[in-house]
């Protein structure tokens, strides 16, 4: 299909390529009236027609601005991890003198008139996203002539900088330390529905679990990624009958591993004495859950961090190839994991 020009924008807008331009340039020293603009808006969005990288440098402003685009469906920005890599985004942005603006948009995207107005205004050198990319949307920044940087994203996009937890090392650390106390009926607890994150820790864990000789983990499956569904699923796997239950459990997350634990004492089982829990990303509830749990830490402000800064590196000029960098893990001991009892 044929791609839309700066002219087709101007003959379906009914005015000169030189306001398109002004318009889509957001040119501040150029009167045009709101009507005008709003047709020229639609008229590019109809024709999917946004400027070459290339063309001009797009003029792109130098604001020492950077966008955190977060989804409305998403609940990143008040989660007990990913606030505190904001935490770290934020730090480094303002000790390199660069102003971080938070946005919004929606997981539906069809085009120009779905991003964020601080991007369609060119108010922002370049975007970071935390956890969710939708592929349209990243080629049409892409195209703009942004660098991005996604943390933990999903899915994963080559051609864009990333920075990800390394998640099968983490739960090949949580597999050693369970088969080392002695356990071998293990299980792991994670989502229906996981993302490649979770698949890595399931796939790392069952990995790590088998090259010391332990039977394949069980695999406990819940409805939903959080407390409740893991405490139902849990809870279910312990009362079933007709088979071994599995003395320890790797969970997908903190929160998962606080539902289990609750199912645990509802089946009046001692943790870590009838029962070893283990979690992964070490957030600040798992020092106050009951027993305080083992887990797997991740250095939550160095993705927030190290992702702001490979961003700048990019909005500076950096030409080096895209990468995907993977962020350091450690097991975290605590009192949720001990030899297993005889029973």
């Amino acid at each position: 299909m044929k791609r839309s020009t700066i002219r087709d924008v101007a003959e379906r807008a009914q005015v000169s390529t030189a306001t398109v331009s002004f318009v889509l340039n957001n040119n501040p020293n150029e009167a045009i009236s709101d009507k005008v603009k709003k047709r020229v808006l639609e008229a590019a969005a109809a024709l999917s027609y946004h400027p070459s990288a290339t063309a001009a440098g797009l003029k792109r402003k130098h604001t020492h601005n950077v966008g955190l685009i977060f989804y409305k469906e998403d609940d990143a920005i008040a989660n007990q991890f990913y606030s505190y890599v904001v935490q770290g985004a934020v730090k480094e942005a303002v000790e390199r003198d660069y102003n971080l603006l938070f946005s919004f948009v929606g997981s539906s995207y069809t085009g120009f008139n779905d991003l964020p107005k601080v991007i369609r205004e060119r108010n922002v050198e370049g975007v970071l996203f935390i956890r969710q990319t939708l592929p349209k949307m990243i080629r049409d920044l892409q195209s703009f002539g942004l660098p991005i940087v996604a943390i933990d994203n999903t899915p994963r996009i080559k051609g864009i900088d990333s920075l990800q937890i390394d998640n099968r090392l983490g739960a090949g650390l949580a597999a050693a330390h369970l088969v080392e106390l002695g356990h071998r009926r293990l299980a792991f607890l994670g989502p229906v529905e996981a993302p490649p994150s979770v698949e890595e820790r399931a796939e790392g864990f069952a990995e790590r679990a088998t090259s010391f000789g332990a039977p394949k983990p069980q695999l406990i499956s819940a409805a939903e990624f959080n407390f409740d569904a893991a405490y139902a699923a849990t809870l279910k796997a312990l009362k079933t009958k007709g088979k071994p239950l599995p003395t320890a459990i790797f969970c997908a997350n903190d929160l998962m591993a606080a539902g289990a634990l609750r199912a645990a004492r509802e089946a009046e089982l001692r943790v870590p004495r009838d029962l070893s829990v283990i979690g992964f990303d070490d957030i600040a509830m798992s020092r106050y859950t009951d027993p305080p749990l083992t887990t797997i830490g991740v250095v939550k402000e160095h993705l927030g961090r190290r992702a702001m800064g490979l961003l700048i590196e990019r909005i500076q000029g950096s030409t080096a190839k895209t990468q995907a960098e993977l962020a350091p893990v450690s097991l975290v001991l605590r009192s949720s994991t001990a030899a297993p009892s005889a029973r």
